[in-house]
């Protein structure tokens, strides 16, 4: 196998065998690994990627297992300057941490109780790139769950994953 060249401006979108293992989870990725797929969006550049990740101890080598797993293909390279232009904070280790852990119990519990009612929610819980999206989808994660099993399953999952998605300053 021979490495990648990559730039840290270069654009990475999940192929469609990288949507079909975040559906179906056939390759087992590993959480982190799975994490970066689900940063892939087609928008954030390696660089954003990176930064997301670095408290994962990821580098720039899980991009490149993604891409030659045939998940993620480049996209095309962004500008220099509007990739600095548009520099999101960084993120700490406790958030990034918060933000795994809420994820997955977001998608255990759209999986475990909504089966393909959630598929919906599910497309908009890959997409969310930090806390504030999860905060965001909660409110409609916990009426599905309302909706559909009730409200004594639904309360104590929706509590534990607030507790996780709460912006502290």
């Amino acid at each position: 196998m021979t490495a990648m060249t990559m730039e840290m401006s270069e654009i990475f979108a999940k192929t469609e065998l990288g949507v079909r293992e975040l559906k179906e989870r056939h390759l087992k990725l590993p959480l982190p690994l799975r994490s970066v797929l689900i940063m892939i969006d087609g928008q954030r550049t390696v660089a954003d990627v990176l930064a997301k990740t670095r408290a994962l101890g990821l580098d720039e080598r899980a991009i490149e297992k993604l891409a030659v797993d045939g998940l993620i293909a480049p996209k095309f390279a962004a500008r220099i300057d509007a990739a600095n232009d548009t520099a999101q904070p960084q993120r700490t280790e406790d958030e990034v941490e918060r933000y795994l852990k809420a994820q997955q119990m977001m998608s255990d519990a759209i999986n475990g109780h909504l089966g393909l009612r959630g598929y919906g929610l599910m497309m908009r819980l890959q997409k969310a790139g930090n806390l504030r999206d999860l905060h965001e989808l909660l409110h409609e994660l916990a009426a599905a769950l309302v909706k559909r099993a009730g409200v004594e399953i639904a309360t104590p999952i929706i509590s534990e994953i607030e507790t996780l998605v709460v912006i502290r300053h």
